[in-house]
């Protein structure tokens, strides 16, 4: 169950980034309705998850939500990813894994 909540909380952050950034490119109201749900449940996934999971651990996980962003904005938004920062997001998943492995 916590690492379903965090699994979701880390999703609702990246998907409550990606809705907000629509609602900047649009000004649709239901993306930033879905953005503020997002961020408002964030805080509550987290909190379950840290029922059951170390706060160290949960937070060296939460550095996925940029992964999952970077993505997000490539694949939906057509946004280009420079060199550095597929640099930068193959030391974030290397700290994860070598954190992980301990």
């Amino acid at each position: 169950m916590s690492w379903g909540c965090l699994s979701l909380a880390i999703l609702a952050t990246a998907f409550g980034q990606y809705s907000f950034k629509r609602y900047k490119m649009t000004r649709r109201g239901l993306f930033i309705a879905v953005a503020l749900t997002l961020f408002v449940l964030t805080p509550v996934l987290s909190f379950c998850a840290l029922k059951q999971i170390p706060v160290d651990t949960v937070y060296m996980f939460t550095s996925l939500t940029i992964l999952v962003v970077l993505l997000l904005s490539h694949f939906s938004l057509k946004e280009t990813i420079p060199f550095q920062k597929l640099i930068g997001a193959g030391f974030i998943l290397a700290g994860v894994v070598l954190y992980g492995i301990q």
